[in-house]
């Protein structure tokens, strides 16, 4: 069968069941992909949270049917897994050889960027936490707030007030249903087409058992009861009901039929990833991922700033300020003393962004604000296309930094000077001989390409090919240093061991290289001994272990119930 029969026919199996229900349940299976739960439902699935995503687009873009079905049967649930997989596959085979086509270097060089950079964008979620994408929000945005306004009618602080009602309601219905029923508002038992009971023909003990459980009962055959919600239920001081309206017109969508059919479409794309928040009528809403709700809001005021020439240009100066700024904080932050900094500095008349010195250690840092197209279906035109993306980010980066570093090389004196050409500082290199690095933040990952630069950057073979790293994984790999105690010596040591994975490492996530560095997992010992290292998912982890006990991001949610040790977060 070919992709587009697959895909119709996993939208109308998935057609049959009850929206309520079925968001619920998937939604329930999304939480639990990192714990290793559900393994029944999860276990065959090749990219789970993507896969559960694509399932909820093509049941909304699908007419609902009266008397939806409420339950998995498991001969229809592995029907749905194997077509999910043969999808997924059938993806993979764009990139395989057609008829005689010759396989030569240029073929496979072409593929090995195209392919995992194709399934990198299409099968990874945001990877980052949800206070990172909140303070990004507030400190890129809120410098344009009257214009954001004035088009959505909607101020940026009430964006993230929702949000955070939401987050807020969706955690303490959690709570009640599971553990704490006191929580219950009698009114949020309506938010069921279900009916949980006691059968009145089994033995008075079970009833008795069953009657202090009915909440749990009920949170069990309708997972989505938590997920459920009126306009009215965030009403709060900080967020009146009009706003709370235009917001929920802005970000919700309702189940019908629709052209969204593909796992990679983009036009029209999976309604839930812009539209997370589904109207389920009689007054009613329910969310897929609460998480998915900031993205969406993200998506949101990206675009509106995008559609106005003059906004757009304010987006793109601001944006590139905040990413200089937040990177020059984490240095400062992670180093603590001894150290001297220059930023939008000029070596030769050319601009540059940040060069950090501690003791006799120099960080040449170029930050690059740079938006990721999607990538093509075609792997010749994917190729040129994410190569050009490269070399306009990554490449251009290395470019700068190079031009810093030779100083360094050579052992020269670095002027530092401003945009006049007025001497500000030189520098003497000499003082830091072979201890100088390059590193490249960008705001969104390229994945394989990124991780392991030797596929696309050209270097000189005795140059070191510097780090590039995102903004979001660069602060979570700082800040759980600074909790684990870790000094600058040991970031040193990682950008050196770094330095020798390139052309040996397949990896589409660099916390997965940060992960295995502080865990032990990942060593010179390691690196120098083999020709392949292949990093896990399981690797982040220690992000997520140290999140769970407070990693210390600006306004950082639930920190003292994290610090307290005594409460399980959804």
């Amino acid at each position: 069968m070919s992709l587009e029969t697959k895909s119709q026919e996993l939208k109308d199996l998935i057609a049959t069941y009850d929206t309520q229900w079925f968001l619920g349940d998937l939604a329930f299976l999304t939480t639990c992909i990192a714990n290793g739960a559900a393994q029944e439902e999860l276990g065959q699935l090749s990219s789970p949270l993507r896969q559960l995503y694509f399932l909820g687009g093509l049941m909304l873009s699908s007419d609902s049917m009266p008397s939806g079905e409420v339950q998995f049967i498991p001969k229809k649930w592995n029907k749905i897994v194997q077509l999910l997989n043969e999808i997924e596959r059938e993806y993979d085979k764009l990139f395989f050889p057609k008829g005689d086509e010759e396989i030569d270097e240029e073929w496979r060089k072409i593929r090995q960027v195209a392919m995992p950079s194709f399934l990198s964008y299409f099968n990874q979620g945001p990877l980052n936490y949800e206070e990172q994408t909140i303070n990004w929000i507030r400190d890129l945005y809120g410098p344009m707030n009257a214009e954001i306004e004035a088009e959505t009618g909607v101020s940026v602080e009430y964006f993230i007030q929702f949000y955070e009602d939401v987050d807020t309601l969706n955690q303490t219905k959690f709570k009640g249903f599971s553990t704490n029923p006191e929580l219950i508002k009698p009114e949020w038992l309506t938010y069921t087409e279900l009916k949980v009971g006691v059968d009145e023909n089994v033995p008075d003990f079970i009833k008795k058992m069953g009657a202090p459980n009915i909440l749990l009962f009920t949170f069990m055959a309708d997972k989505g009861i938590k997920d459920r919600f009126k306009p009215e239920d965030l009403i709060s001081a900080k967020l009146p009901l009009d706003k709370i309206k235009l917001i929920l017109a802005s970000i919700s969508c309702q189940r019908g039929n629709g052209s969204f059919l593909y796992y990679t479409s983009t036009k029209p794309g999976n309604p839930l990833n812009d539209f997370p928040i589904v109207n389920i009528d009689n007054g009613l809403y329910q969310v897929f991922e609460v998480k998915q709700i900031i993205h969406a809001v993200e998506n949101l005021l990206e675009k509106t700033c995008s559609n106005n020439v003059k906004l757009k240009s304010k987006l793109i100066k601001q944006k590139g300020k905040l990413l200089e700024s937040r990177v020059l904080e984490l240095f400062k932050k992670f180093f603590k003393k001894d150290f001297k900094y220059f930023e939008s500095y000029y070596v030769d008349g050319c601009e540059q962004d940040i060069l950090f010195l501690w003791k006799n250690h120099a960080f040449i840092i170029e930050a690059k604000g740079y938006n990721l197209r999607e990538p093509m279906r075609d792997p010749s035109k994917a190729f040129i296309k994410i190569k050009d993306d490269f070399e306009n980010c990554i490449g251009y980066g290395y470019t700068q930094t190079k031009r810093v570093e030779q100083k360094f090389v050579n052992q020269v004196p670095l002027r530092i000077e401003d945009s006049k050409g007025n001497l500000l500082e030189e520098i003497d290199t000499t003082k830091y001989n072979e201890n100088d690095f390059s590193i490249i933040v960008n705001i969104n990952s390229f994945g394989q390409i990124q991780n392991d630069l030797s596929t696309l950057l050209k270097i000189e073979e005795e140059d070191a090919h510097p780090w590039a790293i995102k903004l979001d994984d660069l602060e979570v790999f700082f800040l759980t240093m600074i909790a684990q105690k870790k000094d600058p010596i040991d970031f040193i040591n990682y950008l050196i061991l770094r330095e020798q994975l390139h052309g040996k490492l397949i990896c589409s996530d660099e916390l997965e290289v940060c992960g295995g560095y502080l865990t032990g997992e990942l060593t010179e010992d390691r690196v120098e001994e083999v020709d392949q290292i292949i990093t896990t998912p399981d690797l982040p982890g220690v992000f997520d272990k140290q999140y769970y006990k407070g990693m210390g991001f600006t306004n950082e949610k639930y920190l003292t119930e994290k610090n307290s040790g005594k409460y399980v977060f959804w």
